[in-house]
């Protein structure tokens, strides 16, 4: 039997007395994104696969068909010494042949007569990379496009800007990547760390990821997390203060002024730019962990509280996150923000904006009423979804059997991999798998499918998968660390972190104090 990644809905073998055979006179259907396929069988069999539209005899066979019932879905039939794809869309044959890659690497090159009928449970399955703690190579991230093109995910969330790091190239602000995109240390190290990508490097990355039928999310996070910005533009902020930009992990007190019309002038050209870049329509703008003490006593941001009738900061933030999702919807995108914790009521946000769910889920009180009144969701839930915390916090089996909604307003499933403990490719990839095989299967396989004690017993061919890719991942044994590894992992995950955010935090409260004293004379 076979283990694939994602569990497809169907797979039977037929019993026939033919079987496929990989070799030297093996062709495939001439497509425009066979070549991803073909480098995988040159990199593991030695073998070159001809293009041949015509062959009847030892080809791999993709085929257009009305028939299949969802434009993702597909089925692989081997049969007569031949294997046939056939898909209502080419996403749909791509997806094929990644689960045609896993059998032959199983069946080291021959594939027995079988039928495979698969499709995805839900439309948006996502991976979320966090480049503005820490600036990764095109290279990089070229090469974990390949992996969610690998599991079958279909969107590549970019978080591009934080208080660490600006790492997009905005013409019209230059000083966003000249000072933003370096920070003179990290937080472990202290290092200096610092990089950005210019606008063919997002092209380039762009047209990487729909070659593998993947759209692009980027995030431009505001109001809050925007201390690189603010480094650059003090003005951007209530009090123009001057600062640098923020070397260590916390959340920040100084934030985009939601008073001036000049910050929403900068957030709308550098908008502007960015639809230009993303053609894929979605555009997430962040929205999370705005503390609101400058707000509060900021003269410009009590005027718009005023001015537009809002109760409170919280409001403002409504007023403000809708205000700049309106602009994004009026030129043809889908705003996305980070769901709102917490608070009782979000009557002035934007109903059109996609909720992430980030720290709740559908039985959190704010998410189920939104949920309810037609919001749109995307599960991220933090536990178990996040991939940088340590196994000792999410082990394999609870990311695997964590059920991530069945309303109809939730739209699919992501994993987002923050990086402020994991600074190079290594750690991401110990961090990363193999947990994002249960977080896709989660996001692919009907429920109906999914089995946690069958998802364990195929780890070693799913290794195999990825040691043909090179990756680093944790071993079962670290993925499962038991309850006493666990406890000392997640207790000194908990020391470093809250060690660190506290003592950084302690010391920029003391300093907005300080600051306020003087606003206030």
């Amino acid at each position: 039997m076979f283990n694939i990644v994602p569990q497809p809905n169907e797979l039977i073998i037929t019993g026939g007395k033919t079987r496929f055979v990989l070799d030297e006179e093996t062709v495939i259907t001439k497509m425009p994104f066979i070549d991803e396929f073909r480098h995988f069988i040159k990199q593991q069999f030695d073998i070159r696969i001809h293009r041949d539209s015509q062959a009847t005899e030892n080809a791999i066979r993709l085929e257009l068909t009305d028939e299949a019932d969802s434009d993702e879905g597909y089925r692989l039939v081997s049969r007569d010494g031949c294997i046939y794809i056939y898909a209502r869309a080419e996403n749909g044959l791509f997806y094929g042949l990644q689960t045609l890659k896993q059998l032959l690497l199983q069946g080291n090159g021959v594939v027995p007569d079988l039928y495979i009928d698969d499709k995805p449970r839900f439309p948006y399955r996502g991976f979320m990379l966090d480049s503005g703690r820490y600036f990764q190579p095109v290279s990089e991230i070229k090469r974990l496009i390949d992996l969610l093109a690998l599991h079958k995910l279909n969107r590549f969330h970019w978080h591009l800007t934080e208080d660490q790091g600006w790492r997009i190239q905005i013409d019209k602000y230059p000083l966003l990547t000249e000072i933003g995109s370096h920070r003179s240390h990290t937080n472990f190290g202290l290092r200096p760390e610092g990089g950005f990508y210019t606008k063919d490097d997002v092209r380039e990355i762009v047209d990487y990821c729909h070659r593998r039928f993947i759209e692009v999310v980027p995030e431009f996070d505001v109001p809050g997390h925007c201390v690189a910005a603010i480094a650059c533009y003090p003005e951007l902020s209530c009090f123009s203060r001057k600062l640098k930009v923020a070397t260590h992990w916390g959340v920040k007190h100084d934030i985009l002024c939601a008073g001036k019309e000049s910050t929403y002038r900068f957030v709308f050209d550098v908008l502007d730019e960015l639809f230009s870049l993303f053609p894929d329509k979605w555009m997430h703008l962040g929205g999370d962990e705005a503390v609101k003490m400058r707000w509060k006593l900021c003269g410009h941001c009590q005027d718009v509280i005023r001015a537009k009738g809002l109760k409170n900061e919280e409001e403002l933030q409504q007023y403000f996150m809708s205000r700049v999702a309106r602009y994004v919807y009026e030129h043809g995108f889908t705003p996305i923000m980070w769901n709102y914790d917490g608070v009782e009521s979000v009557d002035k946000l934007d109903r059109r904006i996609v909720w992430q769910m980030c720290g709740a889920n559908e039985e959190n009180g704010i998410v189920r009423k939104e949920l309810a009144a037609g919001r749109k969701m995307i599960n991220a839930s933090a536990f178990p979804y996040y991939l940088d915390f340590p196994y000792g916090w999410v082990d394999l089996r609870r990311a695997y059997e964590y059920e991530p909604g069945i309303s109809e307003n939730i739209l699919g499933v992501e994993a987002p991999l923050w990086t402020e403990y994991v600074p190079d490719q290594k750690t991401a990839d110990k961090r990363i798998f193999p947990r994002l095989a249960a977080i896709a299967e989660a996001a692919w396989s009907a429920p109906e499918d999914r089995s946690y004690d069958r998802f364990e017993e195929g780890l070693p061919e799913y290794f195999d998968l990825l040691n043909a890719y090179h990756v680093h991942y944790a071993t079962l044994k670290q993925a499962l660390p038991g309850k006493l590894r666990g406890k000392a992992q997640s207790l000194w995950f908990n020391r470093r972190v809250l060690h660190w955010q506290g003592l950084h935090n302690l010391i920029d409260d003391a300093r907005v104090e300080a600051a306020h004293k003087n606003d206030r004379k």
